[in-house]
């Protein structure tokens, strides 16, 4: 049984229709991708998927139980934890305020021994603990962004756009970051435009437009079909 799986989910903002009949499954450590060029359909997904917005039709099952009509902080405690586009810390809390934060969606005993661990992985933060997260810079929000993510013990870690508005520097950080997730064993559900990038770390993949899956396959296969990625997902498709 998947962890995560989507059946004909469909999606609306008043009149307009942003999915359609999205179906999806991402298994127990797997990195997923889904790519896809503006306006795809990404984002939206990724919010019906957290419960930010609710599915007009369709199913999401978790963990073998359908989550589309709960609230998003139950989904959270569920386990399925959304680092959401734009980062979104929390600007004029300390770094390890943010991270305390983080565990709030699922309560631990050990919330102490996880920030720590934390703190050590990413040692930019470390660092930078007791400053506000606010004067960090957008590559260490990003990471602490993640970082947050996962001290709610995530199931499922979904990631919107994590390469967004990062230099290319730190976009190789980054993307070493997610392979050492995958190679732990980390469930990865990754949207972003970056797709040779995303394509690199990822199991399978899933193609976006219009709302609705164009196409999917192993990574691999879709990474190494030119004319699918100059028709789907445009310029970032092609470079990087």
């Amino acid at each position: 049984m998947p962890l995560l799986e989507l059946e004909g989910v469909e999606a609306r903002y008043g009149p307009v229709t942003a999915l359609r009949g999205v179906s999806l499954t991402v298994d127990d450590g797997e990195v997923v991708a889904v790519l896809g060029a503006n306006g795809a359909g990404k984002t939206t997904l990724m919010r019906a998927l957290s419960g930010l917005i609710q599915p007009t039709a369709g199913e999401v099952r978790f963990l073998g139980r359908r989550i589309d009509q709960l609230a998003g902080d139950r989904i959270a405690r569920e386990g399925l934890i959304l680092v959401p586009e734009g980062r979104q810390v929390f600007a004029e809390l300390s770094v390890i305020d943010n991270l305390r934060l983080g565990a709030y969606a699922r309560r631990s005993d050990d919330a102490a021994g996880r920030i720590e661990a934390l703190l050590d992985r990413f040692a930019a933060l470390k660092a930078r603990h007791h400053q506000r997260a606010g004067l960090l810079s957008g590559g260490e929000q990003q990471m602490l962004a993640i970082a947050r993510g996962l001290m709610a013990r995530p199931e499922v870690l979904m990631l919107d756009e994590p390469s967004h508005g990062l230099a290319p520097k730190l976009l190789e950080v980054l993307y070493d970051l997610l392979a050492e997730l995958r190679e732990e064993g980390t469930t990865i559900l990754l949207v972003d435009q970056m797709a040779t990038l995303a394509l690199s770390v990822a199991d399978r993949a899933y193609v976006l437009q219009s709302g609705a899956i164009k196409h999917s396959g192993r990574a691999g296969e879709v990474a190494k079909d030119p004319a699918l990625m100059r028709a789907y997902l445009g310029e970032h498709g092609a470079a990087h």
